[in-house]
């Protein structure tokens, strides 16, 4: 075997170091182009469930599989990118024809479950890990409800695929919660010669995950109760859990408090989302924004800063720039609610775009900068 074809096949851990600055791209570049399309700046001839999609099944998934994407093929790697970005820029060429967009579009997720859920499936010790191998799955099948609806077999199908998909965005914040927020606080606990009861964590994830299960079968079946149910449940297990981080402690630490934000954003979206199948669409919208922008986009910009300094062995202390990220991005949420709930809106969609898209960009010069860091290191 040539040594080519040998440093194909070899494995590499690296996976981050191409999907965490892809994603930030996405994030950095799509929200200013949709916020000017939604203006009439110019029209790329996609819709609000278009971007929707882009932002769940392109931004979070990518996110997701730096994260998760351990041991890989270098081979498989390739592919994996190959495919996102193909599904990516498939949408705006003209001439590619619906079903094959649609395709490539379901060709990551599934290619994702089989690279890292059936691992994390086949390796997983507690029902915590065992939870993330069916959540990957689950993209595929939400994928596929809105590819129907893309291609006109069912009409309903684009919302039924991106709230099906904003639900498992949920669910992987809540899972990820216990796996790294969690950790974090307890190390800042202990800091303090306290630590956090474990029982108390377990048992508050296990019922909010049987809540959020019972909000997705509401929302796919459009049984409205099982939605307020399951939604006002699932926003009593994340505020319980975050009561037990003792956040008011814990406020004046930086690497705790942004992780603690980006949750606090998910209960709040939750509740709005649960509250809008009582009151209306403002409720459920603004939900929906504010678990997308102001919780993914917190956890996401944190979880990337501090995997990747754990990942080049790094003081996993957040660095200044990423601070000034989490306060442009806190910004741009700021002005996205301003955006619903006021008069004016054009100005507050560009101010809101315009900083979330400079908190991204700034983490991309960050994630550069530290990657060019490493291979001086390296040669030194």
């Amino acid at each position: 075997m040539s040594i080519f074809a040998q440093g194909l096949t070899s494995k590499t851990r690296e996976a981050y170091r191409l999907f965490y600055p892809m994603a930030a791209f996405l994030a950095a570049v799509s929200i200013p182009l949709w916020i000017g399309q939604y203006l009439g700046f110019f029209d790329f001839g996609l819709n609000a469930q278009d971007h929707a999609h882009e932002m769940i099944f392109g931004f979070a998934l990518a996110v997701m599989t730096g994260f998760l994407l351990n041991g890989v093929k270098r081979i498989n790697l390739i592919l994996l990118v190959l495919i996102w970005v193909l599904a990516r820029v498939l949408p705006f060429i003209n001439w590619a024809p619906t079903p094959f967009v649609a395709g490539v579009q379901l060709l990551f997720p599934i290619s994702l479950a089989l690279l890292v859920g059936v691992p994390l499936f086949r390796n997983a010790k507690t029902w915590r890990n065992l939870a993330f191998a069916p959540i990957l799955a689950a993209f595929t099948l939400a994928e596929i409800l809105f590819q129907l609806g893309q291609l006109d077999y069912w009409e309903a199908g684009q919302a039924r695929g991106i709230l099906f998909g904003l639900n498992l965005v949920c669910a992987m914040i809540f899972m990820m919660g216990g796996r790294v927020i969690t950790a974090v606080t307890n190390g800042a606990m202990q800091a303090l010669g306290e630590h956090l009861t474990p029982g108390k964590q377990s048992y508050w994830e296990r019922n909010g995950f049987f809540c959020l299960i019972t909000m997705v079968l509401g929302d796919l079946t459009e049984i409205s109760i099982l939605s307020i149910i399951g939604g006002f449940g699932f926003f009593m297990a994340i505020a319980i859990r975050i009561y037990h981080w003792q956040i008011t402690r814990l406020w004046k630490n930086p690497q705790c408090l942004w992780l603690h934000i980006g949750f606090i954003w998910l209960a709040v979206g939750v509740l709005l989302r649960a509250l809008g199948h009582i009151f209306g669409d403002p409720f459920s919208i603004l939900g929906i924004h504010l678990i997308t922008i102001a919780a993914l986009g917190t956890l996401t910009l944190t979880i990337m800063s501090r995997t990747t300094l754990q990942r080049i062995r790094s003081p996993i202390i957040l660095p200044e720039i990423i601070l000034i990220c989490l306060a442009s991005l806190s910004f741009s949420i700021l002005f996205r609610v301003c955006m619903e709930l006021l008069i004016n809106k054009p100005i507050w969609g560009i101010i809101s775009a315009f900083f979330f898209s400079l908190s991204y960009s700034l983490f991309l010069i960050w994630f550069f900068l530290h990657m060019r860091k490493k291979k001086e290191n390296k040669r030194n």
